[in-house]
């Protein structure tokens, strides 16, 4: 009899254990609930005009990410508090993107609303403009050198470096006609990188020093303050022009149009100078062939073309004043640069150098914030190529 019930309760036992097992599994399981998240787009932006709207929720570190082609995003999720962010890209201006954030507690279906805000931010940015001259008269040792302010590779590709015309008092002729979100060039070049659009990258925290002469100019002008930049990545060469030019050994940015040329340099803002680099949607060869890329000044006799670019397709612009001018109309438009800096004083041998944000791991992040009074030290020693090693 003992033996037969041993035998029961084990056969019992085995029986009924699966059912409270069964039973915690349902007690276990968390409540799903459906979050939908909807998009709000910021004043005068087109939902045809957005692309790659990234969304995510995120809980202790773990979520979802949807890449959504609408403005509305639908997810499945356990219950919890939730992080939503958005991401975006605006497909018709070269450093908008769009991003927005917002919280849900997901007990329920829920609807969360994320308003999406314009950010202008550029891959690749003026590290330091060199144009303020080193001796009266001599304008071949000016320089400028860009960096890679981003976390991804960029290209030099077919980017076009324009000077416009500064140190105005009063809106200029395109301005006073309505024209403010194109700016046009100033005397002389317009200038482009060449290459077909990978040929040159440019890694994260990489910088490139480009020359008007790529030569030792301590040696070309033993009495100036100059540096010497024989070793330049690259130069800006004027086959054209009438006052002669040296083609030293650095590759060459090549001119895609001018309209003076009896100027043997680019961009001369020995007091004042505003400078836009810039990305086209079309090549730079092709952009110079299009007529409507150019325009007379407006309300003036003058045939001289002047090359235009819309404020859409720059990637970073720098103005620069002479601080003794007490009057002061800006170039550009605030979201390409708020406030003009001061330029460094003439013929000091002096540069523009913008301030560096944060170091990590050895490498410099320069401050952007669109608005070259903020983002600039004026009158710095040259220091072409130079890595900071500390925040200013």
């Amino acid at each position: 009899m003992k033996k037969f019930f041993h035998y029961a309760m084990l056969l019992t036992i085995a029986m009924v254990t699966p059912l409270f097992v069964a039973c915690d599994d349902d007690e276990e399981k968390v409540p799903e609930y459906t979050l939908t998240v909807e998009m709000v787009l910021p004043e005068g932006i087109d939902a045809s005009n957005v692309s790659s709207l990234v969304v995510e929720a995120v809980k202790n570190l773990a979520g979802e990410v949807k890449t959504v082609e609408g403005l509305t995003a639908t997810f499945t999720l356990p219950q919890g508090s939730y992080d939503i962010s958005v991401t975006g890209d605006v497909k018709d201006d070269v450093t908008a993107s769009l991003k927005g954030a917002g919280k849900v507690d997901l007990y329920a279906d829920a609807t969360v609303k994320v308003e999406l805000a314009v950010v202008y931010e550029s891959p690749i940015l003026f590290k330091s403009i060199y144009c303020a001259g080193g001796k009266a008269g001599y304008t071949q040792d000016t320089y400028f050198e860009l960096v890679n302010n981003s976390d991804e590779v960029q290209y030099l590709d077919q980017l076009v470096l324009m000077y416009c015309s500064a140190g105005q008092k009063a809106p200029n002729a395109w301005q006073a006609n309505g024209v403010t979100d194109i700016y046009y060039q100033a005397q002389g070049p317009v200038v482009a990188f060449p290459g077909n659009g990978t040929d040159y990258p440019l890694q994260p925290g990489q910088s490139v020093v480009i020359a008007n002469d790529a030569t030792n100019h301590q040696e070309a002008d033993p009495e100036g303050i100059h540096s010497d930049l024989s070793g330049a990545d690259w130069e800006i060469y004027l086959d054209y022009s009438k006052m002669g030019d040296v083609d030293y050994d650095a590759p060459n940015l090549t001119a895609i149009f001018y309209n003076n040329e009896y100027m043997r340099a680019f961009a001369l803002g020995f007091f004042n100078g505003a400078y836009i680099l810039a990305k086209l949607p079309v090549t730079p060869d092709a952009y110079a062939a299009d007529e409507t890329s150019f325009s007379t000044t407006p309300g003036t006799t003058s045939t001289t073309l002047n090359m235009g670019i819309p404020s859409k397709y720059v990637l970073d612009a720098v103005e620069a004043w002479d601080r003794d001018d007490a009057d002061h109309y800006p170039v550009f438009l605030p979201k390409d640069d708020a406030k003009a800096t001061w330029a460094p004083v003439g013929w000091s041998g002096q540069c523009l150098r913008r301030k560096v944000a944060k170091i990590e791991d050895g490498r410099a992040y320069y401050k952007d914030t669109n608005n070259s009074f903020e983002d600039f030290l004026t009158d710095q020693p040259q220091t072409p190529g130079v890595t900071p090693t500390a925040v200013d």
